[in-house]
C-alpha cells in the first residue's frame, strides 16, 4: 500500500488514519522490527535513568533522617556513618537494605548504634498493597524491631510477631532489619555475628504443579489426539485452582518488571518465580508459542468459563482488533518504561490479577475487573486480547529473538 497523501490524511477520522498507518500493508515486518528495537532501546534508557535517579534519591532520603545535631558521612554504597556534630567518634551507622515483599522490593534504612542494637528503622520505598502495608505499620512491627540486637534470631516465634494476612511484607521487613544490623555489626563494629545458613532450594506443591503444567501444555500443543480440548481445560482449571486461588501467584508484568529493575530474589526461597518467568520466556524462544496464556493462565480460564455461558466470540472488526493491538502494546510499553524509570514494578498498575484471584487491589481495579468479566460473556477473552500486558510482551520477545536468530 502506498503512503497516505497528506491531503487525504487531513480528512480522515483519527481512528481510520491510525488503522491505515499501522495496517500490515503500511507497516511491514521490517518496520515492525524497527519499532520493536526502538521500544527495547527506550526501555534500556529508562532503566539507566532510573538507576541514576535512585542513587541520588537514596542519599537525599538518608540525609533527611538525621537530627540537627548530627552529621552524616557516606561510607560506601548503601552504607552511612552518623557523627554527633563536632565529634570524631561515630554515633551510629545506617545500612540500606532491600528485600522482596509481596508485590515487589521493600527498600529500608536500618540505623544501628555502636553496640549493635537497632536504633531506628525507616521504610522509604515499597510496592505493597496499601491496605496490607498499613496493617503492618499499625500492628507495630517496626516498634518491635527497634532495640533488637544483631545477635538475636529475628524469628517470628522468638520475640517478633508476624502480622497475620501480610506475611510476605512482614518477612521482608524483618529480613531487612536482620541483614542491616548484622552487616553493620560485622563490617563496621567487628563483632562476630550468627551464621546465616541458607537452606537448599525449597520445592513445594506450587513449583511441582507449575513444571507439570508446562510439560502437559507442551505435550498438548505438539500432539494430536481426540481429547486435546479436555486436556487444555484440565491444565486451565488446574492453573486456576493451584496458581490462582490457592497460591495466587500468576505471571504478571509487575513480576517481570521486578527482574528488569535488577531485583533478583534469593532463588533458595523463590524458585517458583524463576520457573514461572524464565520458563515462560524459554518456551517462547524455543517454540514461538505463548503456551502459558492459552493453556495455563488462571485469568484466561475464568474468561473462557464465563464465555461458555454467554457464547462469547470475536465481536469486533479486523480494523478495531488491529488498532486495539497497538493500544495494548503501547500501554504495556509505557508500564515497563515507567516501572524502570521510577524503580517501581507496579508504577502503572492496571493488571486485574490481584482482584480476580485474591480480591486485593484499588477500587478502580475492582471496577475494571467487573467490566472485563461481564464482557467475557460476549467477547472471547477481552482482557487477554485487548489490555493484558503479557500478550504484547510475548509478541515483542518473540519478534526480537526471531530477528536475532535470522542474523545468526
Amino acid at each position: 500500500m502506498p503512503p497516505i497523501p497528506p491531503a487525504m490524511a487531513s480528512t480522515l477520522p483519527l481512528f481510520d488514519y491510525f488503522y491505515l498507518s499501522t495496517s500490515p500493508g503500511m507497516t511491514n515486518k521490517r518496520t515492525e522490527k524497527i519499532l520493536a528495537l526502538t521500544a527495547a532501546v527506550t526501555v534500556v534508557i529508562a532503566g539507566l535513568l532510573g538507576f541514576i535517579k535512585e542513587s541520588g534519591h537514596i542519599e537525599y532520603e538518608i540525609a533527611s533522617l538525621i537530627t540537627e545535631n548530627e552529621v552524616i558521612q557516606v561510607k560506601g554504597e548503601g552504607r552511612f556513618i552518623i557523627f554527633e556534630r563536632e565529634s570524631e567518634h561515630p554515633l551510629a551507622y545506617i545500612s540500606v537494605e532491600v528485600a522482596e515483599g509481596y508485590a515487589g522490593e521493600i527498600r529500608t534504612a536500618v540505623r544501628v548504634d555502636t553496640l549493635g542494637y537497632i536504633d531506628d528503622f525507616y521504610i522509604f520505598k515499597h510496592s505493597e498493597t496499601p491496605s496490607f502495608f498499613k496493617k503492618v505499620i499499625h500492628k507495630g512491627l517496626i516498634r518491635q524491631l527497634k532495640g533488637t540486637s544483631y545477635a538475636e534470631s529475628f524469628k517470628p516465634d522468638q520475640g517478633i510477631d508476624v502480622v497475620s494476612g501480610a506475611t510476605y511484607t512482614s518477612d521482608a521487613i524483618i529480613e531487612c532489619a536482620k541483614s542491616g544490623s548484622r552487616h553493620i555489626a560485622l563490617e563496621e563494629l567487628g563483632f562476630e555475628v550468627p551464621a546465616d545458613i541458607k537452606p537448599p532450594f525449597l520445592v513445594g506443591i506450587s513449583e511441582i504443579a507449575l513444571v507439570l503444567l508446562y510439560l502437559v501444555a507442551l505435550i498438548g500443543v505438539y500432539t494430536s489426539f481426540p481429547y486435546k480440548k479436555i486436556l487444555r481445560w484440565t491444565t486451565l482449571v488446574t492453573g486456576l485452582v493451584i496458581l490462582g486461588f490457592w497460591f495466587s501467584v500468576p505471571l504478571t508484568l509487575s513480576r517481570i518488571n521486578l527482574f528488569l529493575i535488577g531485583f533478583w530474589p534469593d532463588w533458595h526461597y523463590n524458585l517458583y518465580w524463576y520457573i514461572l518467568v524464565f520458563g515462560f520466556f524459554l518456551i517462547l524462544m524455543v517454540t514461538r508459542k505463548n503456551i502459558y496464556c492459552s493453556w495455563i493462565c488462571p485469568l484466561g480460564c475464568i474468561q473462557d468459563g464465563i464465555g461458555l455461558v454467554g457464547a462469547a466470540r470475536s465481536r469486533f472488526s479486523r480494523k478495531v482488533n488491529h488498532v486495539m493491538k497497538w493500544v495494548q502494546r503501547f500501554v504495556a510499553w509505557l508500564a515497563i518504561v515507567l516501572a524502570l524509570y521510577y524503580r517501581n514494578p507496579a508504577q502503572l498498575n492496571y493488571e486485574i490479577f490481584g482482584v480476580s484471584l485474591s480480591l486485593t487491589g484499588a477500587t478502580y481495579l475492582f471496577i475494571a475487573t467487573g467490566i472485563f468479566f461481564i464482557a467475557s460473556a460476549f467477547i472471547t477473552r477481552p482482557w487477554c486480547n485487548y489490555l493484558c500486558p503479557i500478550t504484547p510482551v510475548a509478541d515483542h520477545f518473540r519478534l526480537l529473538t526471531q530477528s536475532l536468530n535470522k542474523k545468526q
